[in-house]
C-alpha cells in the first residue's frame, strides 16, 4: 500500500490516481495544445476544468500551494508586456519610449494565463502519476526503454536534486555553516552546497548506470515486469477520445470557426 510521497507523487486512491499513466500523458498533450491554438477565452474553461479535477482527487491543496513557485515567472510576465510590448497602441502611463499600455496588458494576462493553464495540467499529472507506472506503462506500449528512461528521470530530476539539496544543508548546518540572516549571509551559504550538489549528482548517475547494467537493462528478448500497470476499458475509451479531441483542436484552430 502506497502510503508516503515518491517525488512530486501524491498517494491516493481517486479516480485521478486510477487513471493509466498514458492516458494522463494524452490528457497533458490535449490541454498543452488546446491552451496554446485556441482562443483566449478557452483558457478560463481550461482552468476551471483543471481545478475541479484537482479538487475531485483530492489534491487542490498540492496544486494552490504549488502556484507559489512560477508566480514571479507568471508576474514578471504580465509587468514586461504590459510596459514594453511593442507595437502598443495608446499609452495609458507613457515613461519615456515605453509605457503601460492595454495591448501589453492584454497581451501579458494571455500569456500568462496560457503558462498557468500548462503549468497546472502538468503538476497534476506528476501529483497523481507515479514514475515506476510511468516508465513501465511506456516500455509496454512498445516506446524504446532508453527514451522511457529519459523521461523518467527528467520527471524525477528536481526531486532527487532537493532531496540531495537539503541533506547537504542539513551536514554542512551541523558542521556550523550558517545559511540563515540577511541576504548577503543565505547567498554566500550557497557556494559550499553547489560543488557537493554536482559532485553528488555526477556520482549518482554512475551508481545508477552501474545499476542498470547489472539488471540487464534493455536486454533482448523483451523481459516481464515485477509490477503491472492496470489499463481498464474506461481508460482505452478515454485515449480514444482524447486522440479525436487533439485532432479537433488542430481543426478548430486552423479552420477560423472559432473567433480569437
Amino acid at each position: 500500500m502506497r502510503s508516503r510521497a515518491v517525488g512530486y507523487f501524491r498517494p491516493g486512491a481517486s479516480w485521478l490516481h486510477a487513471r493509466n499513466p498514458l492516458t494522463k500523458l494524452l490528457g497533458l498533450l490535449w490541454v498543452l495544445l488546446a491552451a496554446f491554438l485556441l482562443p483566449p477565452w478557452a483558457l478560463i474553461g481550461l482552468a476551471v476544468g483543471l481545478v475541479s479535477a484537482a479538487w475531485s482527487a483530492g489534491l487542490l491543496g498540492d496544486l494552490v500551494r504549488s502556484l507559489r513557485i512560477p508566480a514571479l515567472l507568471f508576474a514578471s510576465i504580465l509587468v514586461v508586456n504590459a510596459f514594453f510590448y511593442p507595437g502598443a497602441g495608446e499609452r495609458l502611463i507613457p515613461i519615456g519610449p515605453v509605457g503601460l499600455s492595454w495591448d501589453g496588458i492584454w497581451f501579458g494576462v494571455v500569456s500568462a494565463g496560457r503558462i498557468v493553464v500548462v503549468f497546472l495540467a502538468a503538476v497534476l499529472f506528476l501529483f497523481s502519476t507515479l514514475p515506476d507506472d510511468l516508465l513501465e506503462g511506456l516500455v509496454a506500449r512498445g516506446v524504446n526503454h532508453r527514451l522511457a528512461f529519459v523521461i523518467l528521470s527528467a520527471v524525477q530530476l528536481v526531486p532527487r536534486l532537493q532531496t540531495r539539496a537539503a541533506a547537504i544543508l542539513d551536514a554542512q548546518q551541523a558542521r556550523g555553516l550558517t545559511v540563515t540572516g540577511s541576504l548577503r549571509t543565505r547567498v554566500r551559504a550557497i557556494v559550499p552546497l553547489v560543488g557537493p550538489i554536482v559532485l553528488g549528482s555526477l556520482i549518482d548517475v554512475r551508481e545508477r548506470t552501474f545499476a542498470l547494467e547489472a539488471r540487464a537493462f534493455g536486454a533482448l528478448p523483451r523481459r516481464t515486469a515485477y509490477r503491472t500497470v492496470a489499463d481498464p476499458p474506461t481508460d482505452r475509451w478515454l485515449r480514444a477520445g482524447l486522440l479525436f479531441a487533439i485532432v479537433a483542436v488542430f481543426v478548430l484552430a486552423f479552420s477560423g470557426v472559432l473567433p480569437r
